[in-house]
């Protein structure tokens, strides 16, 4: 293999990681945020009227943010597979 190539594939591992960084903060905010929407569904749904439309809204912002969470998190998964795999063939 040549050396340029290698350069580049360690540029290209080093990108990745910093995105990888950067995703794991997009799972932790998106789990905070399904948190919050625990909150408010649990105070929507303890009470009536108009109060209660909140707490639909809690479920479906809660239900978004954890699906989010998941992919972000397989994303991260499979981001770190890719990255040893590029590590790999430098060896």
């Amino acid at each position: 293999m040549k050396s340029e190539e290698k350069k580049q594939m360690v540029y290209e591992a080093e990108g990745q990681s910093k995105l990888l960084k950067n995703l794991a903060k997009w799972s932790r905010n998106a789990m905070g945020l399904s948190s919050i929407g625990v909150v408010i569904a649990y105070y929507g749904l303890s009470h009536s009227g108009m109060k209660f439309a909140f707490g639909v809204f809690g479920v479906i912002f809660t239900v978004i943010c954890f699906i989010a969470c998941l992919l972000i998190n397989l994303a991260i998964r499979n981001g770190r597979r890719n990255v040893n795999h590029i590590l790999e063939k430098l060896k």
